[in-house]
């Protein structure tokens, strides 16, 4: 596997971990949500991290579906050695809370509520041998009390940021977000200057910065090889043009292998980054680059 010697770009491939129909947002589908193939998930996930083993040297980060409408199912059973498997190899979890409900909102803003399922998420992997590294909220979700939350439980890095993003009603409001890694502000919602950063490392989804659409995301499943290594190279030269190495992750879901031009469109992506300026990490890497950085400057 070829890749930069200084590389511009910092990638982290996350996985979600899920079904293939889950539209609760889109009236224009009745707000379906098909019953979860967990079954099916198990033998989805395993071939693909196996393939990601092979194609980034283990380095990814997978994201398991817990919500109102399949809230143990990646949490438990054969899903949980698929799980040990790939972190044996090198990849991470985290946790991912998808809190809506069809055609009626959410219940992200409910702190006890997702205090709970949270903790639960956790106490589960943990109880597997697994310790999550990371959260990311379902639909880019994300609420300031989670940048208290996620320290008090040892988790200080998040991958809900689409920067740009702004949908009040799924509780994403990414309106002054970063295009690379940084600490979130105590309320990322309103712009950092002023505010205390807190200790939660936010990777956001690779954008082009020009809004926050489908085709401005490195969205697998939602773009076009060729657009999404438009995004990439916008990405890569935003880090040559302000000095600043670029930290991003890529976004696949495990319910997506039986499409097969949509798998082979991710397999193309990822053999096209390493020799185009990137490399492959984990979230704990790409932190861990940040901060040493930082401590470079400081001194």
């Amino acid at each position: 596997m070829a890749e930069s010697a200084r590389p511009d770009v910092l990638l982290v491939p996350l996985i979600d971990v899920n079904w293939l129909v889950y539209a609760p947002f889109d009236p224009g589908r009745d707000f379906r949500v098909d019953p979860p193939k967990v079954e099916q998930s198990v033998g989805e996930t395993r071939g693909l991290c196996r393939m990601l083993k092979d194609m980034t040297g283990g380095k990814f980060i997978l994201s398991p579906h817990s919500g109102t409408y399949c809230r143990t199912g990646y949490y438990d059973g054969e899903m949980l050695d698929v799980y040990r498997e790939a972190v044996e190899g090198g990849a991470e979890l985290s946790i991912h809370l998808h809190e809506e409900i069809k055609g009626q909102g959410t219940r992200y803003m409910e702190r006890d509520h997702m205090t709970t399922v949270y903790l639960d998420c956790k106490r589960r992997l943990e109880n597997a041998g697994i310790r999550p590294v990371a959260y990311r909220g379902g639909h880019y979700a994300y609420t300031p009390f989670m940048n208290e939350l996620l320290p008090q439980t040892g988790v200080f890095i998040d991958c809900s940021c689409s920067p740009g993003g702004n949908h009040p009603d799924r509780e994403a409001i990414w309106v002054h977000a970063e295009t690379t890694g940084w600490y979130l502000p105590m309320n990322p919602r309103l712009p950092a200057a002023g505010q205390a950063r807190s200790q939660v490392f936010e990777i956001p989804i690779g954008a082009d910065g020009d809004g926050a659409a489908y085709k401005n995301l490195l969205h697998v499943e939602q773009s076009e090889l060729s657009n999404l290594q438009r995004v990439f190279n916008v990405i890569r030269e935003r880090a040559q043009r302000t000095g600043e190495q670029q930290i991003v992750h890529s976004l696949f879901h495990t319910g997506s292998v039986g499409e097969p031009a949509w798998i082979e469109r991710f397999k193309q992506f990822l053999a096209w980054v390493p020799n185009n300026g990137a490399r492959f990490v984990t979230t704990v890497e790409a932190k861990a680059a940040f901060d040493a950085r930082a401590k470079e400057r400081a001194a």
